[in-house]
């Protein structure tokens, strides 16, 4: 491989990490011994355009007078799969979230706060998604942009909330109002805290406390062959148990985990922990009550009372 193409893959390599200016890069590239001018930095920036993978784009941004560089995957992710025969699978497309002109802005708006590492200033977060909103409008507040999420075919925000001092995650959708705010320090440590936070949920829900459980779900058969091809939680472990299969994790307990275990309908068992039990029992009880008309049907969320 000749050294200019060597350039460009590394190149390509830092802008997909971070954001830099060409000062920055030309500094980066000296260390790495390629023997390159300020000029020539320029020219390599415009050839990117060429072998950045399809899907990628090279995009900028100015703060304190400098001009910014780095590659971002465009909203709509590519589920194509990687074989010669995919041109010929059907998506369905079921539960996608529409991506309209408003999210694809919101979404970009995001990405550059989480770039520059620049606080949120947000006006206005709608409904309820995660847990994290019980009052469903929430009104002018500062945060911390950590990452984006894709989860379940739609997007979510996850910040760390500095005067609620915890981190706190969002749907897209909810978010009504938003703009740049000023520079803040401290991402890795928050982004930590996300990691940390993220591992103990199930999803991207919030939890009803701050308890890790020993999780037990036992599947019939046909159903627990399923639930072994799939991905669910970091720490899931599954074993035959007397002819049906037992799923094990460790991790909180949320209104998307009990919701998941309703959408096995009759074949599964919830066996551990108690509170689990309690809270399946609660919500099989609260459907019964709506479909007798026996509750007031208006949105609720009985996990957070």
């Amino acid at each position: 491989m000749s050294d200019y193409l060597k350039r460009l893959a590394v190149l390509k390599s830092y802008l997909k990490s971070k954001a830099f200016t060409t000062s920055q890069l030309f500094d980066m590239l000296e260390e790495e011994k390629f023997i390159v001018s300020q000029r020539q930095i320029q020219r390599d920036l415009k050839s990117l355009h060429f072998i950045i993978e399809e899907g990628d784009e090279l995009n900028t941004y100015f703060e304190d007078g400098k001009k910014y560089f780095y590659i971002k995957t465009l909203s709509s992710p590519d589920h194509k799969l990687s074989f010669s025969l995919s041109d010929t699978i059907l998506t369905t497309r079921f539960s996608n979230q529409y991506l309209d002109k408003s999210k694809t802005k919101t979404i970009d708006l995001i990405e550059r706060s989480i770039y520059q590492q620049s606080t949120l200033e947000v006006f206005l977060v709608r409904d309820d998604e995660t847990g994290d909103n019980l009052d469903l409008d929430s009104f002018q507040f500062t945060v911390f942009p950590l990452d984006i999420i894709y989860h379940r075919a739609s997007y979510y925000l996850a910040w760390y909330n500095p005067k609620k001092e915890k981190i706190e995650i969002f749907g897209i959708r909810q978010l009504g109002q938003i703009k740049l705010g000023k520079s803040f320090t401290g991402y890795k440590k928050y982004k930590s805290l996300l990691d940390i936070e993220l591992s103990k949920r199930f999803g991207v829900t919030k939890n009803i406390d701050d308890k890790v459980y020993d999780i037990e779900i036992e599947f019939t058969s046909v159903t627990g062959r399923f639930i072994e091809d799939h991905f669910w939680h970091h720490s899931q472990k599954i074993v035959k148990l007397n002819g049906n299969y037992l799923l094990t994790f460790h991790c909180g307990i949320n209104r998307e985990l009990v919701s998941w275990v309703f959408q096995w309908m009759y074949n599964v068992r919830v066996l551990n922990p108690p509170k689990l039990k309690t809270l399946y029992d609660k919500a099989l009880q609260e459907c019964l009550q709506t479909r007798q008309g026996e509750v007031p049907f208006v949105y609720r969320n009985i996990f957070y009372r």
